[in-house]
């Protein structure tokens, strides 16, 4: 299949992520190395022709404060190099797509679990249980202090995310974040989750209560659900670039959708938008106690859950999307109770 379609592919396992840290952090003050490099395993497939290990994947990002769970198997991996990822604790990379169209990362985590079997009577399988997103942020630790009027709150926060246990990267400051010098010492001893939130309760200049914070690949954004969405919308219709697949479905909040495997369809900030071509959105019938969103005319949607499906030798290639209304996700019942239908 992979012959017929032009698919490409890059899985990196970096092993020991946390030894690289470290010597990163040699190497800034001039510390020799005691230890050889760590290597990474790289398995890729970017011609027509099948010269790579068969790779399947479920890259599962199902809501914007989530835990998001990922299975990679790798089928008869050489078992010297099996052993080490086993044991170490390791980051993987995972970017996919076409060829010659959509091409990019899908999946940047850490391997929580490694599952060794065997298939079938010659085949064996690595599975690679991966995680990432909120819960990486949320139950994390972080130590420090800082003096009276030494630091400002944008260094504060930058603060909370560089003392974690794994250093995680600031993606955007609040613009509500004060920049005034800090009128007493504090001390930080908590997760940076609940640092970020305390700082932001305490040094807001509004006071709001509307931010959330959104973990992926290892940066934290902080983001509004009222702040603008991702422009210009992604194209998806049944011939074009998109390749959409099949009908899509009205829910309860919006559509979901299935189209060829898209790395640009992704849960980010800002909030990536999806925009339906030269197809129609089949309606789903209505019962008591289910309350459905009325159709979106204009056929642009939120992306509020993605999952990437891939099997390098295989059939499944795909993208599943779910997406919202752009006006709000507003139901249908509230929506003719206003107008006293």
């Amino acid at each position: 299949m992979s012959e017929l379609y032009g698919r490409k592919f890059k899985l990196t396992i970096l092993l020991n992520p946390r030894k690289n840290i470290a010597d990163q952090l040699l190497a800034e003050y001039n510390i020799p190395k005691t230890a050889p490099e760590i290597p990474a395993i790289v398995i890729e497939q970017n011609s027509l022709e099948q010269n790579a290990l068969r790779v399947t994947f479920d890259v599962d990002y199902p809501g914007l404060q989530g835990w998001y769970y990922s299975e990679i198997c790798i089928y008869n991996f050489n078992i010297s190099t099996l052993m080490q990822v086993i044991d170490d604790g390791a980051a993987v990379s995972l970017e996919a797509g076409y060829i010659n169209g959509n091409y990019g990362e899908i999946f940047n985590g850490y391997i929580f679990q490694s599952l060794f079997e065997r298939e079938n009577v010659t085949d064996y399988k690595l599975t690679l249980r991966c995680v990432d997103g909120q819960r990486l942020f949320s139950e994390e630790f972080t130590a420090f202090s800082l003096d009276k009027g030494r630091n400002n709150q944008v260094a504060h926060y930058n603060a909370i995310a560089a003392y974690s246990q794994m250093p995680i990267e600031i993606g955007n400051i609040p613009s509500q974040l004060r920049t005034t010098a800090m009128d007493r010492g504090v001390t930080v001893f908590t997760s940076p989750a609940k640092g970020l939130a305390d700082l932001l309760k305490n040094y807001s200049i509004d006071k709001t209560n509307d931010g959330c914070f959104f973990t992926k690949k290892g940066v934290i954004k902080y983001f509004n659900m009222n702040d603008p969405l991702k422009e210009p919308p992604i194209v998806i219709s049944p011939t074009g670039e998109g390749g959409l697949i099949g009908t899509p479905i009205q829910t309860k909040y919006g559509c979901n959708l299935t189209c060829l495997l898209n790395a640009q369809i992704e849960l980010d900030i800002p909030r990536v938008q999806i925009k339906l071509d030269q197809s129609q959105v089949r309606a789903v019938k209505a019962a008591q106690g289910i309350l459905l969103a009325p159709f979106d005319y204009d056929q642009t949607y939120q992306v509020i859950g993605v999952r990437h499906v891939g099997d390098t030798r295989g059939n499944e290639w795909y993208t599943y999307v779910t997406g919202i209304n752009n006006q709000g996700a507003q139901t249908l019942m509230e929506t003719t109770q206003e107008r006293g239908l």
